[in-house]
């Protein structure tokens, strides 16, 4: 089964719309948060600033995988898995449009 043009396109357009959100949301959280000058706003600030780096590198991580995602589309590989080279299913992609893998592969247990 092979993914439509006209879904490929809906997909980018997804994908880049989720691309400029990403962006967009990673530039407000490398803001230091300002409360205030009491001690309690400063620790506050701080605790606020640690988590916001975790949240930072996840939007990060999905930023990359969405490069990719975009990048295959380019390539004309969009919707092949990585790991099994079959096509991943298309309501995989529908909620999650940057799925490298499918979901046969997803269940496999990971060998060490």
């Amino acid at each position: 089964m092979s993914l439509s043009k006209a879904f490929i396109e809906k997909q980018k357009r997804i994908l880049l719309s989720e691309k400029d959100k990403l962006i967009g949301a990673i530039a407000k959280l490398k803001k230091y948060p300002d409360y205030g000058e009491q001690e309690d706003d400063n620790t506050l600030e701080l605790i606020d600033y640690e988590n916001n780096l975790t949240l930072e590198e996840n939007l990060a991580t999905t930023l990359e995988k969405i490069g990719l995602a975009l990048k295959a589309i380019e390539n004309g590989t969009y919707g092949t898995c990585c790991k099994c080279l079959q096509f991943i299913e298309k309501g995989r992609l529908e909620m999650m449009p940057f799925a490298e893998i499918c979901s046969k592969c997803q269940k496999k247990p990971v060998k060490n």
